[in-house]
C-alpha cells in the first residue's frame, strides 16, 4: 500500500513538473487516506470567475469517491480552461480544497505611434489571436500578438517597424496593455524586373501596375514606389488579366521574388512569366434552355469568330446575358462558357450553356427606417412591385428614384431569400432619413448680383407626404423678391405634379452692369408636370403677371421710348416644356444627361405679345467612379408678335459672369445701348457652350469638386445673325462646394479671344448659388 502511495505521489510530482504552477498536497492527518467519499469541495482564490463555473468544470462532485490518483485529472481539467496560472489541490479529511491564482483580464488595449495602419485594423489583427479587451491576459499570447503586428507592417513595406509592449497592472486583477509602434520609413521599390515577356515591353506592362520603381520628381505625393504585399498581389492579377485580355489564354506567372536591401529600405521585385501563345476565337454556339430567343441574345455575345480571345469579352458576355435573363425574372440564371482549346492551331471555340433556372418573384417589399416619411411616399417611387418577377434593373431604378427625392442620406434595397421557396424573394428597402425642413438665413456674394441676403422657411417633405412648401425672401444689389411655392409631386395617383407659386419682385438695373431701369413684377402661376416615362416628362403652365416699368435718370432712349408706350403691363403667360433627364444625381451628377426644351408665350390680347424658346442641355460622361466630363449647350431665342415689335428689352438675354462665360464681367457680352458710355443692353438670341472636367477633392465626396473648364458664349440682337467669330471663349479652373452656409463657387478664368471693349473679370466668387 505504501509503495502504491509513493508511486502515486511521484506521478503527481511529475505532472506538476511538466505543468507550470500546478501542485497537489494532502493536509496533515490524511496522508494515508488514498480513497474517500467527497463531503465538500472548496475553491479558494477566485476573483472574476464564479465558483459555480469552476464546479461545472470539475470531473468529480460531492458524494463521488475520490482517490489521489484522480488529482492529476482534476488539475488538468482546470488548467485546460486557460483561466489560471497557478493551481494547488489539497485534501482535508473528506474535503477537497482547490486554491487557484487567476490570470489577469485585459481591461484596456492602447496603441501609440501607429500612423500607416489605423487602430481599427490593428485591433482586428489582435482579435484573430483572441487578444481583446475583457479576455484573459496571457504573456505567451502577447508574444504572438507582437509578431502578428510586425507581420502587418511587413505587408505594408515597413521592414524596420518595431513593436514594443507595456503591461500595467490595475486593481481587481486587471491589466492595461499598451502597444508602442515605431513604424520607421517605408521600403521603396528600387527596381521591378519582368522576365519572360516577348510580345510586350517592360514599359507597356508597367503602365498596368499600381506599383512603380521610382516616381516623377514633381509627384511628391505619390505612393507608387512604396511596396506593399497587397498592392503587389493586385498588380500580379492585373498583369494576368492584361495578357488574357490580349489573347494569351495559357499565360501564367511562374514565380515572383521579393528581395530586400541590407539596409531594409529598398525592395527589388522579380516577376517571372510565361506568355504562351496568342489565341483567337474559332466559333461559338448558344446551348441550353433559351428563354429569350437566340436572335435576341446574339447581340449580347462579344466573342465573335476571328476575334482575338479576351477574358474580358467572355466575362462581359456572361454578365449581359444574365442581366437580359434577369429582366424576364430569371435572376439566378447560370451562363457557363465551355472552351474547346485547339493548341495546335491556337484557337478556342466556346459553347455557351444557358441554365435559366426558376423564375423568381418578389413576394413582399418591406420598408425600414422611415420614421417621418409615409410608406406611400416611398412605395410610389418603386418600379419593382410585389408579385411581379424580380428585375435587377427595376430595383436599381427604384433606388435611383428614392435617392433623387433628397429625403434620405442613404438608400439600400436588399434581397432576402424566402425560407423554403426558391422561386421567391423579399425586398427590404432600408432608408436613412435626413432633415427636410429648414430655416435659412444667409449672407452671400455673387459676381453677377453683388451682395446677397436671403431667408427662407421650407419643408421638402411636408408632414411626411413628399409635398414641398417654401416661403423665401431675397435681397441683392439688383433684385428684391418675396415668393411662396407649393408643390404636390403626386397631385394625381398617376404621378402628375402640380406647383402653385406667388411672387413679387423688384429689379433695379441702375446697379447692374446694364442699361438702367426699374421694374416691379407681381406673378401668380400654376404648372403641371406629366411623366411620360422614367426619363421623360412634359410640363404645361399658365399664370398672370403684372409688370410696372419705370425709367430712371440714366435710362437711354430705347428704354424710355418703350416705357412711355407701355409703362404698366398685364400679361397672361403660357409655358410648356419637355425634359429628358437621366442624371444619376440632381446635385452631384457624374453620368447621364439633362435636356430641357421650353417655351414661354404671352397669350394673344396681353398688353405685350412675345415668346421665348430655350434649349438647356448638359451631358455627363464618367471616366472614374466619381470624376466626370461635363458638356453643356444653352440656346435661347425670343421675339415679339402681333402688335409687339421684337422681344421687350426687359426680357433680353445676357452672357458673361460666373453662370455663363467666366472670365468676363457679369452680363457684359453682347449688344450695348446708345449712351455716351455704352452699357450692355442684352439681346434676343444667346448661345452658350461649356466643357468641364469635374474632379472630387478632399475626402473624395462629391460635395467638393474641382473644375477645369472651357466656356464660350455670346448674345446677339434680334436683327443680328449668329456669327461664330463673335463668340467669346475662356478657360480656367473652378471650385464648387456645398458648404454649411450654402453653395460656394470660386473660379479663375482667362479669356481666350478677348477684343477691345470687352470687360474682363478673371477671378469670380459667389456664395449662395449652385454653379455646376
Amino acid at each position: 500500500m505504501l509503495k502504491k502511495q509513493i508511486i502515486t505521489i511521484a506521478f503527481i510530482a511529475l505532472i506538476g513538473a511538466l505543468t507550470p504552477s500546478v501542485s497537489y498536497a494532502q493536509a496533515q492527518g490524511s496522508v494515508n487516506q488514498s480513497e474517500f467519499v467527497v463531503q465538500d469541495i472548496r475553491i479558494k482564490g477566485l476573483q472574476r470567475i464564479s465558483a459555480g463555473a469552476v464546479f461545472n468544470l470539475l470531473p468529480i462532485k460531492v458524494g463521488d469517491k475520490f482517490s489521489t490518483t484522480q488529482s492529476s485529472d482534476l488539475i488538468r481539467e482546470l488548467y485546460k480552461t486557460g483561466f489560471f496560472k497557478n493551481i494547488e489541490l489539497a485534501t482535508q479529511d473528506n474535503d477537497i480544497v482547490v486554491t487557484v491564482i487567476e490570470y489577469p483580464s485585459i481591461a484596456q488595449i492602447e496603441f501609440a505611434g501607429n500612423k500607416l495602419i489605423k487602430e481599427e485594423s490593428l485591433r482586428e489583427a489582435l482579435s484573430g489571436n483572441d487578444f481583446v479587451e475583457g479576455r484573459v491576459f496571457k504573456p505567451n499570447v502577447l508574444d504572438q500578438v507582437k509578431q502578428e503586428l510586425k507581420r502587418q507592417y511587413l505587408n505594408q513595406g515597413k521592414y524596420n517597424a518595431q513593436v514594443g509592449t507595456e503591461v500595467t497592472e490595475l486593481p481587481r486583477n486587471r491589466v492595461k496593455v499598451t502597444m508602442h509602434v515605431k513604424e520607421g520609413p517605408s521600403a521603396k521599390i528600387k527596381r521591378i524586373n519582368i522576365v519572360g515577356n516577348k510580345y510586350f515591353s517592360d514599359k507597356m506592362l508597367m503602365k498596368e501596375f499600381e506599383s512603380a520603381d521610382g516616381k516623377p520628381f514633381w509627384a511628391f505625393w505619390s505612393s507608387k514606389d512604396q511596396y506593399s504585399r497587397e498592392k503587389l498581389s493586385g498588380d500580379l492579377e492585373t498583369l494576368r488579366s492584361f495578357y488574357q485580355n490580349q489573347g494569351f489564354l495559357d499565360f501564367e506567372i511562374v514565380s515572383n521574388q521579393v528581395s530586400i536591401s541590407p539596409e531594409k529600405d529598398g525592395i527589388f521585385l522579380t516577376i517571372n512569366i510565361n506568355e504562351g501563345e496568342r489565341y483567337s476565337v474559332s466559333q461559338f454556339v448558344l446551348n441550353g434552355r433559351l428563354i429569350v430567343p437566340e436572335e435576341e441574345l446574339l447581340p449580347y455575345v462579344f466573342i465573335a469568330p476571328g476575334r482575338t480571345y479576351s477574358r474580358k469579352d467572355v466575362d462581359d458576355t456572361i454578365e449581359v446575358i444574365q442581366n437580359r435573363l434577369a429582366e424576364e425574372g430569371y435572376s439566378f440564371a447560370e451562363v457557363v462558357p465551355v472552351p474547346n482549346i485547339d493548341r495546335e492551331n491556337n484557337t478556342v471555340a466556346f459553347s455557351i450553356n444557358v441554365k435559366p433556372g426558376r423564375r423568381v418573384y418578389v413576394r413582399r417589399i418591406n420598408v425600414v427606417g422611415n420614421k417621418l416619411t409615409n410608406d406611400e411616399v416611398i412605395r410610389r417611387e418603386l418600379r419593382q412591385t410585389e408579385g411581379a418577377a424580380y428585375s435587377p434593373s427595376r430595383v436599381e431604378r427604384s433606388k435611383i428614384r428614392l435617392q433623387r427625392l433628397s429625403f434620405f442620406d442613404e438608400v439600400e434595397i436588399e434581397t432576402v431569400d424566402v425560407a423554403g421557396r426558391e422561386d421567391q424573394v423579399d425586398l427590404e428597402v432600408v432608408v436613412k432619413e435626413r432633415s427636410t425642413g429648414s430655416f435659412l438665413f444667409g449672407v452671400g456674394f455673387s459676381g453677377d448680383d453683388g451682395a446677397l441676403i436671403n431667408a427662407s422657411v421650407s419643408q421638402a417633405n411636408l408632414f411626411g407626404t413628399g409635398n414641398f412648401l417654401q416661403f423665401a425672401v431675397q435681397r441683392s444689389d439688383i433684385v428684391e423678391s418675396v415668393s411662396l411655392q407649393y408643390t404636390n409631386p403626386y397631385y394625381t395617383k398617376s404621378g402628375i405634379s402640380r406647383t402653385v407659386s406667388l411672387s413679387s419682385r423688384s429689379i433695379d438695373q441702375v446697379r447692374a452692369n446694364t442699361s438702367a431701369f426699374l421694374a416691379d413684377t407681381l406673378a401668380l402661376n400654376v404648372s403641371y408636370l406629366f411623366p411620360i416615362n422614367e426619363n421623360n416628362s412634359f410640363a404645361i403652365g399658365g399664370g398672370f403677371e403684372r409688370i410696372d416699368l419705370i425709367p430712371t435718370f440714366g435710362s437711354v432712349p430705347e428704354v424710355t421710348d418703350f416705357i412711355a408706350n407701355s409703362p404698366d403691363n398685364d400679361l397672361i403667360k403660357l409655358t410648356a416644356a419637355f425634359n429628358h433627364d437621366t442624371r444619376d444625381s440632381l446635385l452631384y451628377p457624374t453620368s447621364g444627361k439633362n435636356i430641357r426644351l421650353s417655351t414661354e408665350l404671352t397669350a394673344p390680347g396681353s398688353d405685350l405679345e412675345f415668346y421665348q424658346i430655350n434649349l438647356d442641355s448638359s451631358y455627363y460622361y464618367p471616366f472614374t467612379r466619381k470624376a466626370a466630363l461635363k458638356l453643356g449647350l444653352d440656346i435661347g431665342y425670343g421675339d415679339g408678335y402681333g402688335d409687339t415689335e421684337g422681344l421687350p428689352f426687359f426680357e433680353n438675354y445676357f452672357a458673361g459672369g460666373s453662370r455663363s462665360v467666366r472670365g468676363f464681367e457679369a452680363r457684359s457680352l453682347g449688344p450695348r445701348d446708345s449712351s455716351q458710355f455704352p452699357r450692355p443692353f442684352g439681346g434676343a438670341k444667346r448661345v452658350l457652350f461649356n466643357a468641364s472636367l469635374l474632379l472630387p477633392v478632399g475626402d473624395g465626396g462629391l460635395d467638393k469638386r474641382l473644375q477645369l473648364f472651357v466656356d464660350g458664349g455670346q448674345v446677339f440682337a434680334n436683327d443680328q445673325s449668329i456669327e461664330t467669330d463673335d463668340i467669346r471663349f475662356s478657360a480656367g479652373i473652378g471650385f464648387n462646394w456645398i458648404s454649411p452656409v450654402g453653395p460656394l463657387s470660386i473660379s479663375y478664368a482667362v479669356p481666350l479671344n478677348e477684343e477691345e471693349g470687352d470687360e474682363i473679370e478673371k477671378f469670380q466668387f459667389s456664395v449662395g448659388t449652385l454653379i455646376q
